[in-house]
């Protein structure tokens, strides 16, 4: 019974997920994009375009750690799928897709993450580009894709084999053709594949996923609501500014949600949570300061893990 209970820890403190306000105003965003698509239905055919209010397109930046990719991942999962009998045929309905992007970026590899996304990866012989290319328009139209979310864009710039701009194309084409939305995820790097025409700045939006930019009340009740997902045996006051617990861990992971779950992963990892031969007292189990102290010098060692941001002073968030 007690090693369950630990396992269950476990599996809490890995799948650590809060729907804060800046996930539900992306999550927002991204509802409002898929409900232009549905509108287009209700447009006479040959009614011209209005490209200048195209809003289905998005670039979603942030720095490394913000929860980019979990926001991305958890909003596709969150829309549900169904299935539909065509014509005799069982359709999985897909609503939106979760794609990582591969490195290094090819059109062949572009194409294969789709379908695995779609559920389609195995092939008898390996396909053509263009075979691969007409599997995904044919899929993606089937399956009433209405959106698609590309992470890791990042990866097309760090491929020098490969041309920025007929990327770009690519994904202009998915998004023209088969009148879907494409959100392009990446650090701000990205930034110069969506200013490099005004094409591309006319049909991509742009928005930006913020850290936590200061140890505040908005700060502190996250780490409430963390405590609250991990239900640790002993209370850990992570939102108890008098603990010193919020200002270091800001310090340490400077308001990015990412770094902040890897910090409180390897802290029970430090408590054994995940040995299973190792004899632990579930009751006995007990986050301290010297334990999440050791946890991020086990994972950035003594060196600053992060560029430090620009407007944080260093010494108010020192404990």
């Amino acid at each position: 019974m007690e090693r369950k209970q630990i396992r269950a820890l476990g599996r809490r403190v890995k799948k650590i997920f809060i729907e804060h306000d800046e996930v539900k105003r992306i999550w927002s965003r991204f509802d409002g994009m898929r409900t232009y698509i549905k509108l287009d239905q209700f447009e006479d055919e040959d009614e011209e375009e209005n490209d200048d209010d195209d809003k289905r397109n998005l670039f979603l930046t942030g720095l490394s750690g913000v929860g980019k990719s979990q926001i991305g991942k958890r909003y596709a999962k969150s829309v549900p799928r169904y299935t539909e009998i065509i014509d005799d045929e069982e359709i999985d309905i897909i609503p939106v897709i979760y794609v990582e992007l591969p490195y290094p970026f090819t059109q062949a590899e572009f194409y294969k993450e789709i379908l695995k996304a779609l559920g389609t990866e195995n092939f008898k012989k390996e396909p053509t580009v263009n075979e691969l290319r007409n599997r995904v328009f044919h899929l993606l139209t089937k399956q009433r894709v209405e959106m698609i979310i590309f992470d890791e864009m990042n990866f097309i710039m760090r491929t020098k084999n490969f041309d920025n701009q007929s990327a770009m194309e690519m994904l202009k084409k998915l998004s023209n053709q088969l009148q879907l939305c494409i959100v392009c995820m990446g650090t701000p790097q990205i930034e110069k594949l969506h200013t490099m025409e005004d094409e591309y700045v006319r049909r991509f939006g742009r928005d930006r996923i913020e850290r936590f930019e200061k140890c505040d009340e908005k700060f502190c009740e996250l780490l409430e609501r963390i405590e609250k997902a991990i239900e640790s045996p002993n209370p850990i006051g992570l939102h108890d500014q008098s603990t010193g617990l919020p200002q270091l861990l800001h310090y340490y992971c400077q308001g990015r949600i990412g770094y902040l779950h890897l910090i409180l992963k390897e802290s029970f990892r430090l408590l054994n949570v995940y040995e299973e031969n190792v004899q632990v007292e579930y009751s006995e189990i007990r986050l301290t300061v010297d334990i999440i102290k050791q946890a991020k010098f086990n994972l950035f060692r003594k060196n600053d893990h992060l560029i430090t941001p620009d407007n944080v002073d260093k010494k108010e968030y020192m404990v």
